[in-house]
């Protein structure tokens, strides 16, 4: 809203982790101009490492990619927040609930 428009041309989006398909699909949709991302996904990535929708040539938008900015820290960042989430969810289960 605060730009006028849904097409987003000018904006640089900034990710930790390379975007799956349907992130990748919101993307090229809302025109974003540049992409920029730390870790690689090595399951579910679609900007090259499993799929390549964000450079699709059938689509009519082209994004800007650059991969594998500060990746290691990105990574880090990533495994310390699920680790985290794990231990969370482990110390909500209930002795004799597993």
């Amino acid at each position: 809203n605060a730009l006028g428009s849904w097409r987003l041309h000018e904006c640089t989006m900034f990710v930790t982790l390379e975007p799956c398909a349907m992130c990748a699909g919101a993307i090229i949709l809302a025109r974003v101009g540049r992409l920029v991302y730390g870790a690689h996904d090595p399951k579910a990535g679609a900007c090259g490492s499993v799929l390549d929708v964000i450079h699709e040539p059938r689509l009519n938008h082209r994004v800007e990619v650059t991969a594998g900015v500060l990746a290691e820290e990105c990574g880090g960042a990533l495994r310390q927040f699920f680790l985290r989430k794990r231990r969370e969810a482990e110390s909500k289960i209930e002795p004799g609930h597993a």
